[in-house]
């Protein structure tokens, strides 16, 4: 089952990838702009369906996840977060960008067959989260081997 991890950072500031992120992992980012013809468009049809995006979201939003960068029958969360907190600068504190109204945070894909578990939250993995400050959300998901 695949099992992979993102980083996302949201700002209004569009030099903020290049002032967070290490120059090689620039490259590899995802890039939404909130005012884009195509994200204007995407929010006025969540809008119609229902579906309210927050008013004070950032305009820019940057992702990297660790899809098909790791082997897939072991999965290692903290080789995960540790390869994706990498991609920052060592001189960045995701505290001290919060405060220039940066958001951080990561967020786990976990699909699995419906017979239990989940990830492993070690020790050390819980150290590095509360040292970097930053939070992750865990989404479970489903996934029917057996389905085409």
């Amino acid at each position: 089952m695949p099992h992979y991890c993102t980083l996302f950072i949201r700002s209004d500031r569009e030099r903020d990838a290049e002032e967070l992120f290490q120059a090689d992992a620039v490259e590899l980012l995802d890039v939404e702009d909130n005012l884009s013809p195509l994200q204007v468009a995407s929010a006025e049809r969540m809008r119609s369906a229902g579906f309210i995006r927050r008013s004070d979201l950032p305009r820019f939003r940057w992702c990297l996840d660790t899809n098909g960068r790791f082997e897939e029958d072991t999965f290692d969360l903290l080789a995960h977060v540790s390869w994706l907190l990498a991609q920052l600068k060592p001189t960045v504190s995701l505290a001290d960008a919060r405060t220039r109204g940066v958001e951080s945070f990561l967020s786990l894909f976990y699909a699995g067959n419906g017979t239990g578990g989940g990830p492993y939250i070690s020790q050390e993995l819980a150290g590095l989260l509360v040292r970097r400050e930053i939070s992750m959300q865990v989404g479970f998901y489903y996934e029917d081997s057996d389905a085409v």
